[in-house]
């Protein structure tokens, strides 16, 4: 990976390499501007010098007789008056005068018509010059300008300067432009870091903040007052924030309400991707399948859905054909569980491979609610047509007796009566039975000792069941009762009868009641043959009968069970039956407190 700089790394190299650059530059042109300022000031210097020494010596070669000696001395003073080396040279080149070689040794020096600056002096021009000096064996800058007098070169006055004195000027110069550049260079340096911090110090918070973003943390807000377009940014990325938020939380708030409903949809519902696995499934979904848990979102559907034609019908939904609802049984621990399934393409805006939703719908209840309601039309229209076919047939009997003129039968209307009773005790049934079921009628609750409110129930039934032979047992508990008792009376009072129909001859009943967990348990118990065990599903639905031949024998409508059921419902209790076969029937009965 390569190496990353941070911004204000980079902003810092940039102005350093600018910065030293442009310092370089500014103090190398300034350094060769400095020095030619100086060469340019000691060469004017060393000139004016010179003239000064050519008036100064131009009486004394303009005399008949130059005096040499006078000329030698001259030389020696004006050279220390003018603090420099002063030279004077003949027309022929030899040395007339030398302030820094003195009077004494002029004839030790050798001709000096050769040197540069001497030449262009004798030519009449001003001579500059910059070499090692043969005499003094070291650097100097020299300037020679002619001595004339009437128009006629007489000689030469030379001034000079020594190279050393000249560098150390030169270094002086170079010293203090390099010196003003270092700390020019220094100070915008740190001007260069001051400034790069200002610009990183609201980069690195809005870095920080968009990091935050990122995560998931959206509470952050930037408040920086720089004056210029970080300020902007923040700004907008503020606004971004508001807006992101408020998306967010607009998408999480649908994301509940979605997920709510689909988890309390009575249909289960399963996606499943164009990869052939599960995109999301509901509980109802897990529910029909007998799915422990909620398989994980990617997980191949065909390792949750293991039931054969469920598993054709998904694969069918594949082919991008349109296919027709279905009902399929799947088999379960509690018995096998009639679904509707269903399928719909969903297509994305975006784009994306569709995905397919599939919808369960147990419609188990629905078919058995309609085969309870089939089964009670038939058998209302049974149980009524049965006495009506009686009575028709008995009053068609009478019509004919009238006719002959022959004294009815007292049989024939006591059979007639007997069969309209049993159509009012029918009818009557089916009228207690529609008030159960309508569970919006208020219940009219008082309180009552449980011991009394059983032997009031059980001094309705005491007399038929002495008549029949049987003997009937009440055992109850202390405890208070809080129920409508009507309602509770009645139901109470069919499980009684029917105990009484369907016990054994001379056998017994026991009707008991007690408290406990803070609930009314009451039973019914008898000692007669018992119901099958398949039957006890059915045992409380209406008309039902287990023999419904020896069911009429014994009388009854075939709706004492179903009334006691939904009376107990109504008080938020529970009812269910007990019975072994040969042993007796046990029907308990629970009532909350």
């Amino acid at each position: 990976m390569p190496r990353r700089f941070s911004i204000a790394s980079k902003l810092f190299l940039t102005y350093f390499v600018i910065t030293g650059a442009a310092l370089a530059f500014a103090g190398i042109a300034g350094y060769v501007q400095f020095k030619q300022y100086v060469i340019e000031e000691a060469d004017a210097s060393l000139r004016n010098q010179a003239l000064l020494a050519a008036e100064t010596f131009r009486p004394l070669f303009a005399a008949a007789g130059p005096d040499l000696e006078t000329i030698a001395r001259e030389g020696d003073r004006l050279g220390k008056d003018l603090e420099t080396r002063l030279t004077v040279i003949l027309p022929g080149g030899e040395v007339a005068a030398d302030s820094r070689i003195g009077s004494a040794h002029l004839a030790e020096l050798e001709n000096h018509a050769d040197r540069p600056e001497v030449k262009e002096a004798l030519s009449g021009r001003t001579g500059i010059s910059h070499r090692r000096s043969i005499s003094m064996k070291e650097e100097h800058r020299y300037c020679a300008v002619p001595i004339l007098s009437g128009g006629e070169i007489m000689g030469v006055a030379r001034t000079s300067i020594s190279g050393a004195i000249l560098n150390r000027r030169l270094n002086r110069v170079r010293v203090i432009t390099w010196g003003t550049g270092f700390a020019a260079f220094l100070l915008m340096l740190f001007g260069t870091a001051i400034r790069a911090r200002s610009v990183t110090g609201p980069l690195n918070e809005i870095r920080q903040a968009a990091l935050e973003f990122s995560s998931g943390v959206r509470t952050r807000r930037l408040r920086l007052r720089t004056g210029d377009e970080l300020e902007d940014v923040a700004s907008a990325l503020n606004q971004t924030a508001v807006q992101l938020e408020q998306t967010i939380t607009q998408l999480d708030a649908q994301k509940a309400r979605l997920a709510t409903l689909l988890e309390n949809l009575s249909e289960g519902v399963i996606v499943i991707a164009n990869g052939r696995t599960v995109r999301m499934m509901n509980r109802e979904a897990a529910r029909i399948l007998g799915v422990a848990a909620v398989p994980p979102e990617g997980q191949p559907y065909v390792e949750v859905i293991r039931h054969p034609d469920l598993l054709r019908f998904i694969d069918a939904s594949q082919d991008d054909r349109p296919i027709s609802p279905a009902e399929i049984t799947i088999p379960s621990v509690g018995g096998d569980i009639a679904t509707r399934v269903s399928a719909t393409t969903v297509r994305y805006p975006s784009g994306k491979e569709p995905d397919i939703l599939f919808t369960l719908r147990d419609v188990t209840e629905e078919k058995r609610l309609a085969r309870v309601k089939s089964d009670f039309v038939s058998n209302a229209s049974h149980e009524l047509r049965t006495p009506l076919t009686n009575i028709r047939g008995y009053l068609e009997a009478l019509q004919d007796e009238a006719i002959e003129g022959t004294p009815p039968d007292p049989s024939f209307l006591e059979i007639v009566l007997a069969n309209v009773l049993r159509m009012e005790e029918l009818v009557n049934d089916l009228m207690l039975l529609s008030r159960a079921e309508f569970t919006h009628v208020a219940l009219e609750k008082e309180e009552i000792p449980l011991p009394v409110f059983l032997d009031q129930v059980a001094s309705i039934h005491r007399r038929e069941a002495d008549r029949l032979g049987k003997t009937m047992a009440v055992q109850a508990e202390e405890a208070t009762i809080n129920a409508d008792l009507k309602n509770l009376t009645l139901a109470i009072s069919n499980l009684v009868d029917n105990a009484i129909r369907h016990g054994r001859e001379e056998g017994s009943i026991r009707v008991t009641g007690k408290s406990e967990d803070g609930a009314i348990l009451l039973a019914v118990e008898d000692d007669g043959p018992g119901i099958p065990h398949e039957h006890l599903p059915r045992i409380f639905e209406r008309f039902y009968r287990v023999d419904k031949a020896r069911s009429r024998d014994l009388g009854g409508t075939g709706l004492g069970l179903a009334i006691a059921k939904h009376i107990v419902e109504s008080h938020g209790g529970t009812i269910r039956v007990e019975s072994r076969i040969g042993e007796g029937t046990k029907f308990l009965v629970r009532i909350p407190g």
